[in-house]
């Protein structure tokens, strides 16, 4: 990954721990950061803390996930880890989300399909914290609902590229019995 990416991840992670959001933020910051290729050292280097701290951030935003993912589902799952996120800081991103749900009901689709587009409209109406919990759903539902994200164009390259590592790293973790 690029120094700037990491520069902006490490930002992200002392804002969100100088704003007190240690308990939501510092995990998936590390979690990104480690991602990205950072060691646990190197992260608590650039963090100011101890490894200690780093690794239970890192355990923390693992143990998270929902238990049982697919391989199919961890990607969408982590976009939407971002895009929940994201829409904290950048609320014009329900404009964004609503105006591709117009876009997808343009297109004839399966009655379960609609359902799943009814229901996106219903969440970007909650709170965030309520749209977060709706988005981050472990059930089959949350699972479809990420397969029918409204929240295309919200996230940049190189933060897919971050849940794309994301979700590659928990995967080994998984695979490894660590998480």
């Amino acid at each position: 990954m690029n120094d700037e990416l990491t520069a902006r991840l490490v930002r992200q992670a002392m804002q969100a721990t100088a704003e007190g959001e240690a308990v939501d933020g510092r995990p998936e910051a590390a979690l990104s950061l480690r991602a990205v290729g950072l060691s646990v050292e190197s992260i608590a280097q650039k963090l100011g803390c101890s490894t200690s701290v780093v690794q239970a951030a890192l355990d923390t935003a693992a143990a998270r996930r929902p238990r049982g993912l697919r391989r199919e589902e961890r990607f969408p799952y982590e976009l939407h880890v971002l895009l929940a996120a994201k829409l904290r800081d950048h609320p014009e991103l329900r404009d964004l989300a609503r105006a591709n749900i117009r876009r997808m009901r343009e297109t004839p689709r399966a009655p379960m399909a609609e359902d799943w587009v009814d229901r996106w409209e219903e969440i970007l109406d909650l709170s965030a914290d309520a749209a977060e919990r709706q988005m981050l759903r472990g059930d089959e539902l949350g699972s479809d609902l990420r397969q029918m994200s409204p929240f295309a164009g919200a996230l940049d390259q190189d933060e897919r590229a971050v849940a794309m590592k994301k979700a590659q790293l928990l995967a080994g973790l998984s695979a490894s019995g660590r998480s």
